[in-house]
């Protein structure tokens, strides 16, 4: 149509209505120009350390609690803590009325010293009576008598001593103290109440909390692991307590608070499936509190170095995750792999890769298997903590 339109026009006669055709038909048979291929970035498996370890969640408890008693009856005297006080070991917590205690020990004395001059008579005359029956002065039942009343005052003196020191320990009772440095709780009775009147009264709670208990439960694959772990580095089970733990709140993002291992059951629980385990968390400043739910992570032998690529370089199919790598002339192969723990943002690649491979981190989209593509070196970060992952 366009050289229709130029035959009417001045100038354009027929040569030159020739001439456009043959540039027109030109023009279609020029070849398409070819686009480059696609240009990703490529980087090699970060090798950094990883720790092993498996990752429990437990419950805190203190180290050593008691039930503060008043073991003797009595009106309660004094308390002597604030509520929710640290108190020292010895420190007096509660005290109960100690006058007729006191005169219990003051009775159980005199008795005492009754006994023992009534003993020492008993001994004089046992000592002339034997001297008399040597020199045939006095008779043997003179003898006998007289040993018996010894004998009998010994018993007596041995009565006496026993009822002094019950009478002691009674009034040592009056007096509650601390038997370990700790926390008090909130006292249970106040100053003016009887107490210990027919059975023993609970004041208070004492807990010490300078270091706590983590109680976790194992699961059966993670016991096997620990197992593999302790046949692997030969240790025993008494060896676990030297076995270092970290462990951190629900609300911690991190695993601050140090410990170690310090008990294992001997077997499952058959109800539960699980091993019952107990870390002991050193607790500097008293930070944490009984009865807290922590992540406790246990190690699983000593760092080794593992492979780390970018967890967005990861792909996947029914078959499993994948990776595409490329080589030295640029094609794109699909490499099917086995994932270990991630951390930050990274992944370790337990198998099906290796340290000389080059991973496709970004523009994954446009690397198609068995095509080529354009590589631009990079370079994959260290993780955050790269030794210590679930």
């Amino acid at each position: 149509m366009q050289i229709r339109a130029l035959r009417g026009r001045p100038g354009f006669g027929p040569s030159a209505v020739l001439t456009a055709g043959l540039l027109t038909v030109a023009a279609c048979d020029a070849p398409a120009p070819v686009a480059p291929p696609p240009r990703v970035t490529a980087a090699a498996p970060l090798v950094a350390p990883l720790q092993e370890s498996i990752l429990l969640t437990g419950q805190t408890a203190a180290t050593a609690t008691v039930d503060l008693v008043a073991r003797v009856p009595g009106f309660l005297r004094e308390v002597g803590f604030t509520d929710g006080a640290d108190v020292p070991r010895g420190q007096v917590l509660f005290r109960i009325e100690d006058e007729p205690y006191v005169a219990q020990v003051d009775l159980a004395q005199a008795t005492l010293d009754q006994q023992q001059a009534a003993l020492k008579s008993a001994e004089a005359e046992f000592a002339r009576q034997d001297a008399l029956r040597k020199q045939y002065v006095a008779t043997q039942t003179s003898l006998d008598t007289a040993l018996a009343a010894r004998d009998t005052g010994r018993g007596a003196v041995a009565a006496a001593q026993a009822n002094l020191k019950t009478a002691q320990i009674n009034l040592s009772y009056t007096r509650v103290e601390a038997p370990f440095a700790g926390r008090m709780g909130r006292r249970l009775v106040d100053a003016g109440n009887l107490v210990g009147a027919g059975q023993p009264t609970k004041l208070g709670t004492l807990s010490q909390i300078d270091q706590l208990y983590a109680t976790v439960s194992i699961n059966e694959r993670d016991l096997r692991r620990l197992q593999a772990a302790l046949r692997e580095h030969g240790l025993s089970r008494e060896a676990l307590r030297s076995v270092p733990v970290q462990a951190g709140l629900s609300d911690e993002p991190d695993l601050p608070h140090r410990g170690h291992l310090d008990f294992v059951d001997t077997g499952l629980d058959t109800a539960t499936g699980t091993l019952q385990a107990r870390a002991v968390l050193d607790n500097p400043g008293r930070r944490l509190a009984p009865g807290l739910f922590v992540r406790v992570r246990i190690p699983l032998g000593p760092p080794k170095p593992a492979l780390w690529v970018p967890a967005a370089a990861l792909g996947a199919d029914q078959a499993g995750p994948t990776l595409l790598v490329v080589d030295e002339a640029g094609t794109v192969a699909l490499r099917r792999v086995i994932l270990g723990p991630a951390r930050g943002g990274l992944q370790v690649i337990a198998d099906g890769l290796t340290p000389g491979d080059r991973v496709v981190t970004d523009g994954v989209l446009f690397a198609v298997p068995g095509r080529t593509v354009a590589v631009s070196p990079g370079a994959i970060p260290a993780p955050a903590a790269a030794a210590r992952t679930e």
